[in-house]
């Protein structure tokens, strides 16, 4: 949490786009933190459940009483700040967004009531079963790229690759197409030792496989509350999504194209 804090406050202070040069000297950190959370992440879950476990034993409206506390303490302290940072956004979307939640969910009894009007019963218990299933895929995931060291191992590739992706025309880290795909390829293909771990394969095709099972499953009820939300947005607001979604389309299939040309044989 601390180290996501100070990566939050440094680049959010920063008013030049941030470059794949600065992202080189952040590597070292990101393999550092993973590494921190894979010898300690589960041990630090296991004492919380248990905590809390030991409070629901205790107090059979715990769970209650804690969320009417939350609620009391975003009322009292969080809401207006939230509030001022909506009105202070020069982007219409945030600023739409934020009121829409702002003025419709004030307490967990209010997200409950939402969910169970646009959610049917049986989508709800497919939604739950999905998550289950996510969690423990998730954590056999996470257990064999911390066992096989590939925080480690993705450091060191990400590094000269991030390092030699940076310069000429590529100068903004959140625009892949273009230069900075161009820079990339040339990097790979004159590399043959620089090749992306297996085990990092691994989690990127698991990904794009459970991101594809999802969006085909649940298409249905994407576009359905694609077009709830659409009906309480301006046409500015509306506009503007459409152009993230074709840009992070745009973005997705060079940054696809890259890993399919270069994603190594693995056994």
């Amino acid at each position: 949490m601390c180290y996501g804090y100070t990566m939050k406050k440094k680049y959010e202070n920063q008013t030049e786009p941030v470059s794949y040069g600065q992202l080189v000297k952040d590597v070292d950190g990101v393999r550092d933190m993973g590494n921190v959370a894979c010898g300690y992440a589960e041990a630090c879950y296991d004492q919380i459940a248990a905590a809390v476990k030991k409070c629901e034993d205790g107090n059979p409206n715990f769970v209650e009483q804690t969320l009417e506390a939350a609620e009391v303490l975003y009322s009292a302290t969080y809401k207006s700040e939230v509030q001022k940072i909506a009105d202070s956004s020069s982007e219409p979307l945030f600023k739409e967004l934020a009121n829409l939640v702002m003025d419709n969910f004030n307490s967990a009894a209010d997200i409950e009531a939402a969910l169970k009007s646009f959610f049917e019963e049986e989508e709800q218990s497919e939604i739950v079963a999905d998550a289950e299933f996510a969690r423990k895929q998730f954590i056999t995931i996470a257990q064999e790229f911390c066992d096989e060291g590939c925080f480690y191992q993705s450091a060191a590739f990400f590094k000269p690759l991030f390092s030699a992706m940076d310069g000429g025309q590529c100068t903004i880290a959140s625009e892949f197409c273009g230069p900075c795909q161009d820079n990339a390829n040339e990097f790979l293909d004159g590399n043959e030792d620089e090749v992306m771990p297996c085990c990092l394969k691994e989690v990127a095709e698991t990904s794009i496989q459970a991101y594809d099972h999802l969006e085909k499953k649940y298409r249905d009820i994407i576009e359905r509350f694609d077009a709830h939300l659409s009906g309480h947005l301006s046409d500015v607001a509306n506009d503007r999504i459409d152009e993230i979604v074709d840009e992070l389309q745009e973005q997705s299939a060079c940054i696809k194209e890259v890993y399919d040309a270069n994603k190594p044989e693995c056994a």
